[in-house]
């Protein structure tokens, strides 16, 4: 590596294999409580996609790349990959999320940073939801572009800020009693940006708050 992550930029890879361990740690305490042993296959792919993503953060970051900017590198299949990252986070949190996928799209992408980003999005929804409301994932295809929604049902986000929550450490008033260091979007932002998509936080018609991601459907078969 050329040169260093500067203080931001290591903020942002100690959040994301923060996270990765996190998953590690939820996954294996459940592991220990004596699953079934479907359940434990599952868990097990579950801590499997977790040390993926945390040995990626380290490779990319050896090679010059910042947690929020990578480069894509294969044809990723989106059904699979977001099935496992809900997968685990029901598993973690035991909590009801909702997952509507009829599609199975395909894009030009990095799989590893995907599933990050997926991570946050579904993370930050639980957060700021009561613990008996969904929250619900989806994924379409539009024309030429995958369109990946993540839902909650909490107290929302203020027009004037829905902007300024993609800045790294910007966080709300209502923040201060979830925990937190105002990185997750920046880092969803930053992927999102890198695979030529965009990212937007929308108020829901019934509460709550919608972040939709949209990223480009891949052109050629192949990897690129």
């Amino acid at each position: 590596m050329s040169e260093g992550l500067d203080s931001t930029q290591l903020a942002l890879l100690a959040h994301e294999l923060r996270g990765a361990l996190t998953v590690v740690r939820g996954l294996n305490d459940l592991l220990l409580t004596g699953l079934p042993p479907a359940q434990q296959i599952s868990a097990l792919e579950g801590i499997d996609r977790a040390v993926l993503r945390a040995n990626a953060l380290i490779e990319s970051a050896l090679a010059g790349e910042t947690p929020a900017h990578v480069m894509p590198r294969e044809r990723v299949d989106l059904a699979p990959l977001v099935a496992g990252v809900v997968a685990d986070q029901r598993a973690i949190t035991g909590r009801e999320i909702v997952l509507e996928a009829s599609d199975t799209p395909v894009v030009d992408g990095d799989a590893n940073a995907l599933s990050r980003v997926l991570t946050n999005l579904i993370d930050n929804a639980l957060k700021y939801s009561l613990a008996k409301q969904l929250v619900e994932v989806s994924v379409a295809t539009h024309g030429s572009s995958v369109i990946i929604e993540v839902s909650d049902h909490g107290p929302g986000i203020p027009e004037e800020c829905a902007e300024a929550i993609f800045e790294p450490f910007e966080r709300l008033g209502r923040d201060a009693s979830v925990p937190g260091t105002g990185l997750g979007l920046a880092v969803v932002r930053g992927v999102t940006e890198s695979h030529g998509g965009t990212i937007i936080a929308l108020p829901s018609d019934d509460g709550g708050t919608i972040m939709r991601m949209t990223l480009p459907l891949a052109t050629e078969p192949g990897a690129i």
